[in-house]
Formats: C-alpha cells, sequence, structure tokens
C-alpha cells in the first residue's frame, strides 16, 4: 500500500480504539524508515510535529530494543509499558525498513490497558497488523 492509504487505516484503526474503549488509546503515530545511519519521518499525526521531531531519539527510547526494521517483518509488533509522556508506547512494521509507532501523550499503554474494554478493543489493533501484512508500506 502506499503512504497515504496507510495513514487512511492507521486513522481509522485509531478511531475504531477509541470508540471501542471510551477514550484515545493513541493519540499520536509516526510513519518512519529506518536507515543504516538514521531515522526518517515519512508522515505524521498528532499534535506535536516539531517536539516529535526535535525528541525523537529520546522518545524512542523504552521501544529502541524492538526498533531494528532489518529483525522483523511486517505486522510484527511491540509494546513497552514504559513509554509515558512523549515516549512511544508501540510500534508496527509497516513494510521494509518502515514502523508505526504509536503514543499516547497523557497516558501510558499500562494505565489504558487497564480498561476493561481494552481486551474486546484490540481487534482493531489486529486488523491493522493484519492490513500490513496483506499489503506491506511501499514508498
Amino acid at each position: 500500500m502506499n503512504v497515504s492509504a496507510a495513514s487512511d487505516r492507521i486513522d481509522t484503526a485509531l478511531i475504531n480504539l477509541e470508540r471501542a474503549i471510551g477514550e484515545p488509546f493513541f493519540d499520536e503515530w509516526a510513519l518512519v524508515q529506518k536507515s543504516a545511519a538514521s531515522w526518517k519521518l515519512i508522515e505524521y499525526g498528532g499534535s506535536r510535529k516539531a517536539e516529535l521531531l526535535a525528541e525523537f531519539s529520546n522518545d524512542i527510547g523504552a521501544l529502541r530494543e524492538t526498533l531494528n526494521p532489518n529483525n522483523i517483518v511486517a505486522g510484527e509488533f511491540a509494546f513497552s509499558h514504559e513509554g509515558y509522556g512523549s515516549g512511544f508506547d508501540a510500534h508496527i512494521c509497516a513494510g521494509t525498513d518502515l514502523l508505526v509507532l504509536f503514543n499516547n501523550t497523557r497516558k501510558s499503554t499500562g494505565e489504558i490497558t487497564a480498561n476493561p474494554k481494552w481486551t474486546s478493543a484490540q481487534i482493531h489493533f489486529s486488523e491493522l497488523l493484519e492490513a500490513f501484512i496483506a499489503d506491506p508500506v511501499v514508498l
């Protein structure tokens, strides 16, 4: 899929998650490309793009060990319960060298997954994973 289609899928999944649990699960996301030397922001959904760009290295800290797209395939994901505030909470591998990073800037993943509605709402996250497995993002 192209970047525009991926953005639409991500936005739809986040809207469905929010409806299912009654509050935003993630309030920002970033599609990023990993090269040997650095990260490149491809697309962003949220309200703090300038801050994200300035603090990116710090914000990925809780997920750093799982952020090598060369070791994961489209659809694989990871969550961290340590990403509070601007720190990213989760990622999905969206294609070769491409990751979607997710964040809730107000609550930690642990706080949100404590919501009893989270268990049934996970289907929307799974549908997004399946979309990237079936049709990975290509730049």
